[in-house]
Formats: C-alpha cells, sequence, structure tokens
C-alpha cells in the first residue's frame, strides 16, 4: 500500500489543517472538480479514503512531529544538547514547558482535525453511494464498499482518540464535513460525547473491516486498517476511559469490555509473534504478522526534496530516522534514551544486560556495531564520533536503533521504516493487563511469559551489525516472569555519579510490577509510555498508583545528570497531563476556551 497512501484527492479542495479558522480566499478551481460531481465512481471513492492515509506520513505528523509528542513526555526520552542548540520544540515536550504557542502541538492539532475532516467527506459520499457507484446487491462490491467505509471509521476515530488523549474532551467534534461559514466557530463538546463517539467508530470498523488475511490476500492493500486493528484502538479506548472520557473519573476503566474485545484478536490467530525483536522497527519485513497497525513509509531517493507528503515532490520518507536514532554527528539526535529505560533492562550478576531487546532497540554500550563511512564502529566509536570530549559521557549519552538503519552512506532524512503504532506483543500484555483487573493473575502471567519468551530466541539473518552478540550465536538467558518476581531485583534506578540515588526504580515483587517492566522494556520509545503511565495513574486497584509518576516529577534530576543540561520542570499531572489548546485556536474561535495546560 505504499504507492497507494500518496493519493490526496479530497475533491480538488485544499485540505486545510485549521478547526476554527474561516479562509479569505477562494480555492476552489472552476476547471476541477468538485464534491457534487467527483464522488461517482468507485475509484474516487478510493482515493478519498486513500487520502486519509496520506496525512498521517506529513512532517507534523508520524513524519517526524509524532514521535517527538508521543515519547518525549514520558521518562524514556529526553532532550540532547543538538536539541538545546537547535530545537526547542523537543526541549519544551521533554521539559514540560511547552506553551499554547509550540509550532509542533499546534501544527498536530490542526493535522488531526484535517484527519477527522476527510474521514468525515469520506463517510459522506460512501453513504451517499452517489451515482450508484457501488452496487450493494453484487458481493464484490459490497465487499469493497464496507471496507472502505470501516477504514474511514477507523480513521475518523483514531483522530479522535489522539485529539482527546492530547487536549482533552472539551474541544470541537464533527461527524460531518464542515462546510464552512459559522461553523468555523463550532462550540467546543460537552464531556463524555468524544469519548462515547469514538468508542462507536472503531465499533464500526470493527464490525465492517475484514481480518487481515482478507485484506492482505491482495498485496496492494497491504498496510492498510484491519479489523484487528479496529479491535486494538477499541481496547485502548476502554482501557484509558479515565483519561479519555471527561465524565469519568479514575477507577472507570472498562476492563470487562477491553478484555472480550482483546480475546477475538487473540483467538483470531491471524497474529503471532516474529521471530527478531528487530524485525518490528525495521525496514524489512514490515508489515508481519506480528504488525497491527502501521504508518506506512518508503524510502523515496528519487524524490526532488527529502520532506514527507505536504510538500509537493516530497515523496514518502520520514525524518524519524535522523531526528531521534544514531547520536550526532550522524544523525540530529535530539531525543535520546533516558538513563531510567537502560537501567531497566535486567542484567546478570556481573551487571551484563541480558535481555536482547536492549541491543536491538538501543545503541548502548557493549551492544549492536553501526557502519559509519564504510567501517563497522561500536559504541565507544560511535560516541566520539563528536570529539574526545564524549568519553566523558560515555555510558549517558545513548541512541535509539528504533527506526533506524545500521548504516549510513545515504540520505539520512529520506528514512523508510514505517512507526508501527500497534503490535501484537502490545495486545498481549494488555490482555495481560485486564486479566490482572479481573483476578486472573495465572493467565496474566501466561501471556507476559509468551512476550518475554520472544526476547530470548536467536535471531535469524546475522548481519555484521549484531554479529558476535549472545542473542546471535545461541539462546538467551532472560528468566521467566514468575522467576524474575522472585529474585525481586529493582530496576530502572539511576543514580549520580557518587552513588547517590536520583530516580529509585521499581522492585518487581509481583505480577503488576513485572507487567509495568515488561511495558517497558518490549514497547520502549513506541509511543504509549507516557499514555499507559497515565492510565495506571488513574486505576485505584494498583498499590503504585502514589508513585507511579515520580519518575516524571524527578525528571529534571535525570535530565542534568545524563546531559548536564538545565530547563525541565517537575511535571504536574494537573497542568502537564493534556497540552494546550494552541494560540491560534484560541483567537480564532470565539467559543473555544483553554484546558488545563493553558
Amino acid at each position: 500500500m505504499k504507492k497507494i497512501i500518496i493519493f490526496c484527492i479530497i475533491s480538488g479542495i485544499l485540505m486545510l489543517n485549521l478547526t476554527s479558522c474561516e479562509p479569505k480566499m477562494d480555492y476552489l478551481n472552476p476547471d476541477t472538480d468538485v464534491i457534487e460531481s467527483y464522488y461517482n465512481t468507485q475509484e474516487h471513492l478510493v482515493y478519498a479514503v486513500n487520502g486519509i492515509y496520506g496525512i498521517f506520513q506529513g512532517l507534523n505528523m508520524w513524519g517526524r512531529d509524532m514521535p517527538y509528542i508521543l515519547n518525549a513526555r514520558g521518562d524514556e526520552g529526553i532532550f540532547t544538547f543538538k536539541a538545546s542548540a537547535g530545537d526547542p520544540t523537543v526541549v519544551q515536550l521533554a521539559g514540560y514547558t511547552n506553551g499554547a504557542e509550540h509550532s509542533a502541538v499546534g501544527s498536530a492539532f490542526g493535522d488531526f482535525y484535517t484527519i477527522q475532516y476527510t474521514a468525515n467527506v469520506a463517510l459522506e459520499r460512501l453513504l451517499e453511494n452517489q451515482g450508484g457507484a457501488f452496487d450493494i446487491s453484487k458481493p464484490q462490491d459490497k465487499a469493497l464498499y464496507d471496507r472502505l467505509l470501516g477504514e474511514a471509521y477507523f480513521l475518523r476515530g483514531f483522530s479522535r482518540f489522539y485529539l482527546t488523549f492530547f487536549f482533552g474532551d472539551e474541544i470541537v467534534d464533527r461527524d460531518y464535513a464542515s462546510a464552512g461559514g459559522s461553523d468555523f466557530y463550532a462550540m467546543p463538546a460537552e464531556k463524555g460525547v468524544i469519548y462515547q463517539r469514538m468508542v462507536e467508530d472503531f465499533k464500526k470498523a470493527e464490525e465492517l473491516l475484514p481480518v487481515r488475511s482478507v485484506i492482505y490476500a491482495d498485496p496492494s492493500n497491504i498496510g492498510r486498517v484491519t479489523k484487528g486493528a479496529a479491535q486494538a484502538m477499541l481496547a485502548k479506548v476502554y482501557m484509558a476511559r479515565p483519561i479519555l472520557d471527561g465524565s469519568a473519573s479514575a477507577g472507570s476503566a472498562e476492563w470487562d469490555e477491553a478484555k472480550i474485545v482483546l480475546n477475538r484478536i487473540i483467538t483470531s490467530n491471524e497474529y503471532e509473534l516474529v521471530n527478531n525483536y528487530r524485525n518490528n522497527s525495521s525496514e524489512d519485513d514490515e508489515n508481519n504478522k506480528e504488525s497491527v497497525f502501521e504508518i506506512q513509509f518508503t524510502r523515496s531517493e528519487d524524490a526532488p526534496f527529502n520532506v514527507p507528503v505536504d510538500f509537493v515532490g516530497g515523496g514518502q520518507n520520514t525524518w524519524r530516522q535522523v531526528c531521534m536514532t544514531v547520536p550526532d554527528p550522524v544523525c540530529w539526535w535530539n531525543l535520546m534514551p533516558s538513563l531510567s529505560l537502560y537501567n531497566e533492562f535486567e542484567r546478570d550478576g556481573s551487571g551484563n544486560i541480558i535481555d536482547a531487546r536492549a541491543f536491538q532497540g538501543l545503541w548502548i554500550p557493549n551492544g549492536a556495531k553501526f557502519r559509519k563511512e564504510g567501517s563497522w564502529v561500536d559504541y565507544n566509536l560511535l560516541i566520539a564520533a563528536g570529539g574526545d570530549d564524549r568519553a566523558a559521557w560515555r555510558g549517558k549519552y545513548l541512541g535509539t536503533r528504533k527506526y533506524g538503519t545500521d548504516y549510513d552512506g545515504f540520505d539520512m532524512m529520506r528514512g523508510g521504516a514505517n512507526d508501527r503504532i500497534i503490535r501484537y506483543s502490545d495486545v498481549l500484555l494488555m490482555y495481560a493487563e485486564c486479566c490482572l483487573e479481573t483476578n486472573d493473575q495465572s493467565t496474566a502471567l501466561q501471556y507476559i511469559n509468551m512476550v518475554r519468551a520472544r526476547a530470548n530466541n536467536p535471531i535469524t539473518n546475522i548481519t555484521d551489525a549484531d554479529a558476535g552478540m549472545f542473542y546471535a550465536v545461541g539462546q538467551g538467558t532472560l528468566p521467566t516472569g514468575e522467576d524474575l518476581i522472585a529474585a525481586a531485583p529493582t530496576l530502572g534506578q539511576v543514580q549520580d555519579g557518587v552513588g547517590n540515588v536520583i530516580l529509585p526504580g521499581l522492585q518487581i515483587n509481583t505480577a503488576r510490577r513485572l507487567l509495568k517492566h515488561e511495558y517497558s522494556v518490549e514497547l520502549f520509545m513506541e509511543g504509549w509510555r507516557f499514555f499507559n503511565m497515565m492510565r495506571w495513574y488513574n486505576n485505584p486497584n494498583d498499590p503504585d498508583r502514589n508513585i507511579i509518576l515520580n519518575s516524571l516529577v524527578d525528571k529534571y534530576k535525570m535530565q542534568i545528570e545524563q546531559t548536564g543540561l538545565t530547563g525541565t520542570v517537575p511535571f504536574d499531572y494537573n497542568r502537564h497531563l493534556r497540552m494546550p489548546i494552541p494560540a491560534g485556536e484560541l483567537q480564532t474561535n470565539p467559543n473555544m476556551h483553554g484546558n488545563s495546560a493553558n
């Protein structure tokens, strides 16, 4: 599908990334099609849905900004000296100082509303079935028609999910395509309304969408959303009701409903864990059997510009690689893994990391090699590439291997790795969490161990990057979850240079703490850490509720220890759960008001 999603045909009308601003000029070209005459063929209606996917690739979305927004706000990512010197937007996100004028937050806000608008256009035109484009009495037509409707419902629900998580639910929400005029100044939704609407969107998508094997039977459809994607997002919504539904309160998560829908994914037999953990974040084996939903990218080396598709001629590249992976000077390296994440991985009695996921997902001491300027270099040389003064920072300056290549020699701004939004391992861990919440610890441990067991697999298709690593030559030694609980190590602790504890970490002595640990070492830098922490804080059943945010409150201490840089403020849940409503929206729409972050 990577070649399909470049179509952004929305009836010849410019897709405004504004929620309220009324345009000051006429964008209609009298020589082009308009809504009333365009959507009268199956091809046009397919393009209407394809256009929604294309928006996700933009620089304001997963092409650049969303990986920062999703990963900088948790305790897994901190800003670097490169960001401090050149990208204050990352410093502000990671340091909880972003205000209503923050450019990346404002752009994402607008683009998610563009997704909502384009999904509404597609839904309205599909439901109207203008000119009888689909003969619903024919099975083939009906199958395509239902699939397109399901995709549009999913993508609208997806935009509602992130808008509500980021900005709260007292925001504008439309289940129709705005025609302009006074509707640009719509009132915010009432509390709880958007939650119910996104639940319905994902339910309708689940009902209409085929399973993965049916959709992927046509290679040109690989990468489209599937029934499993709708089910996984529905489960996330149920589990996060306390932070998505403004009319709900702590303890309102719908565990039983989430467990039922997650079980439907598991028993569908459509998904399985792949052997190589690394394959879940590289350009190899994309849209594999573990993938539930991915944002599609491809390295567009022939495109005139190395920017995503919101610029004409920009191809379908992602800048995530150049922004967040290999340390300076190879890449920009504005956000790097934190010491608390580095120390979360289990070690043996000699202090050696025994979890292969650390080395397959991070650039860290004693890990994989990177091919720089034709030579394979280890971590020490990779860090020292910026000068001898880097030696003092070895073990503190870290890189993210996920979503990047293992070599340079090409334009690093032309990344091609798909951003994996939901993986089957996440589904298994969510199901384990639901089991814990419904008093079924034995089943929870079973599913946690399924995820842990994959980390012990010897990798296949070994390259020089991993040659000689323990996971390339034999079976790993990561213990079962039960054995880890019995050993009860404290993981994620951070100390300063003289041994003072900066962050205390967490002793893994219960199944619930084991699950938190497993979420971290399995899904790190994949955009879910902050989301999960906010869920856990809002769960009265969690004995760790009162300490779960401590690593965010004291993140500023880790920032100083790891980089010597100041600028991070203590996390305040009441202020920092949300990001502020952008100033442009407040200035334009007199009916809109700020949220707790403004």
